[in-house]
């Protein structure tokens, strides 16, 4: 088993997801962020929106490990996320296509300032300690940013540098 990650740790990683989240649409050409399918059908904004979506529920389950409480799922027809992750995609990415980017893009980094939040304010052993939140089995509360930091990492970030390689205006970066 390795070692636990500590909230500073845990803190930086959110803050390295946000910052290469940032740099890689501010390397791609803006127009091609809401028109060019980067994931199957889905445009960069609609991967931008995906990974806000998880985010709401990792926030989610931050907030609530701050209150004491079980999380409540951000979206009320899904209350077990994690058993309906298809569906709860396919909703997401309905719903960003009727999104402007500028929207889009204040909603994600929202989710970074209140994931942040809540790690600051959560006590170092609530973070840790498996099995802490009998929500979460026997995970401990650190898993949700290392299972957001994964699925950025493996899932959406060599489609999102492909995108910014390209450049802006179309021109292919080296």
């Amino acid at each position: 088993m390795s070692q636990p990650l500590t909230k500073a740790q845990l803190i930086a990683m959110v803050r390295q997801v946000r910052d290469e989240l940032e740099q890689l649409l501010a390397a791609a050409d803006p127009a091609r962020l809401e028109t060019e399918p980067v994931v199957g059908d889905w445009t960069a904004k609609d991967v931008v929106a995906h990974l806000a979506a998880w985010r709401w529920l990792s926030v989610a389950r931050l907030e609530a490990a701050l209150r004491g409480e079980p999380p409540e799922s951000p979206w009320p027809e899904f209350p077990d996320p994690d058993a309906d992750v298809e569906a709860v995609n396919a909703m997401v990415a309905a719903a960003s296509r009727n999104r402007s980017l500028a929207e889009v893009l204040a909603d994600s980094r929202e989710t970074f300032a209140r994931m942040e939040d809540a790690l600051q304010a959560l006590p170092e052993d609530a973070l840790v300690e498996p099995g802490r939140f009998p929500w979460l089995g026997s995970w401990p509360l650190a898993a949700v940013v290392e299972g957001m930091v994964e699925h950025w990492a493996v899932d959406h970030t060599p489609d999102l540098r492909r995108l910014a390689r390209s450049g802006r205006g179309g021109e292919t970066a080296g």
